[in-house]
């Protein structure tokens, strides 16, 4: 799996869960270090370290669910059927991940999640009357500040009938403003109000040298990969297609890599023996559930 959609992942299971350790903010959110994702416990899953199976078995495995991916039994993978079944997998994680967030937010399974609930889990002891200030001088707070007051307005926009809590359908979609217009727009114009200290729109890259020193610590350049026409700014479009794409983007993006990765001869398929070729690649994706579709005793769902 590509740095730039690790990166995307971990954003997306940050942008909820900002962690406090003895009360002190340690915000994680937004992180620009693509190697945030634990490659080393994946390769030594993949290899055959701290694991039962071998290398062969592991590329066995693989070979079988290359058949699963292969809907119309043609003994090729296209391009089509690579997209869908990224999509089924994606889609299963993020159920996956969903439940065990409802199962910690709504222990009674009352079929409804406080917003003092989620602020709690997320924001620790915090004081939120200090988060609900606009005093930008601290930037230990300032990120989980911006944060904070993105989320209250994402969950008063879905909080229809102002209780303070929302269903869990209201909360699923919540928890993935990347796939709803309006919640995308909130987190990304939060971003870039919160820099933007020239108010023209977008972020220079002094301004986002301000921003990822406010998130990380460290102060970055505009990379190309973010600013697409290079013009020295950053619009809406640009950090949208960035820091949260849609997961219709993830999906082509994933599925466009792993058919880069193992369709050697470029005829547009993949076959079982090009895809277990690639198997580095595929065993570190979302598509084999980040390998843990190649463990012993793991049964795919």
């Amino acid at each position: 799996m590509n740095s730039k959609i690790l990166s995307i992942v971990v954003f997306c299971l940050l942008i909820i869960n900002i962690s406090f350790t003895s009360g002190d903010i340690e915000h994680e959110e937004h992180s620009h270090d693509h190697s945030s994702h634990d490659h080393d416990s994946h390769r030594k899953l993949f290899t055959g370290e701290d694991s039962d199976d071998t290398p062969a078995e592991q590329k066995e495995k693989l070979r079988s669910i290359v058949s699963k991916i292969d809907s119309n039994n043609d003994q090729q993978v296209s391009k089509d059927e690579m997209r869908k079944y990224v999509e089924e997998k994606i889609r299963d994680q993020q159920k996956r991940e969903f439940q065990d967030l409802v199962s910690i937010l709504d222990p009674n399974n009352e079929e409804k999640v406080t917003f003092s609930a989620y602020i709690r889990d997320n924001y620790g002891d915090a004081d939120m009357s200090e988060l609900e200030q606009t005093d930008n001088t601290d930037l230990r707070l300032r990120e989980t500040r911006r944060t904070y007051m993105a989320d209250k307005e994402k969950w008063q926009l879905l909080d229809k009938d102002g209780d303070k809590s929302l269903t869990y359908d209201e909360f699923y979609k919540f928890t993935r403003p990347e796939d709803n217009d309006d919640l995308r727009r909130v987190e990304i114009n939060s971003m870039i109000k919160e820099y933007d200290t020239d108010n023209d729109g977008q972020i220079s890259s002094e301004e986002y040298k301000k921003m990822t020193e406010a998130e990380t610590g460290q102060a970055d350049v505009l990379s190309d990969e973010l600013d697409k026409n290079r013009d020295g700014f950053a619009e809406y479009e640009e950090f949208a297609r960035y820091y949260l794409p849609t997961s219709s983007m993830t999906m082509d993006e994933e599925a466009n890599h792993l058919m880069e990765e193992c369709d050697k001869d470029k005829n547009g398929h993949c076959s079982a023996d090009e895809i277990v070729n690639a198997y580095s690649t595929f065993s570190g994706s979302q598509v084999t559930d980040f390998g843990a579709d190649l463990e012993e005793g793991h049964t795919e769902l």
